[in-house]
């Protein structure tokens, strides 16, 4: 996988490509099989999230 960087200002002037009405239609069950089944996708299991740490807003 290759990892692209991206400045603020050109973050800020990409398209959003989300089909919302879809999304919208859509279960939060549909959602998540979509994203597990998606290779692009970056869902972290069960096991990832037990080992994420909460950051207080101002960073710590």
């Amino acid at each position: 996988m290759t990892i692209k960087k991206y400045s603020e200002e050109e973050i800020k002037q990409l398209r959003d490509r989300t089909d919302y009405d879809r999304l919208k239609k859509m279960t939060d069950e549909e959602i998540e099989e979509n994203s597990r089944t998606d290779e692009d996708s970056l869902t972290p299991s069960d096991d990832d999230l037990k080992k994420f740490k909460k950051v207080k807003k101002d960073g710590r």
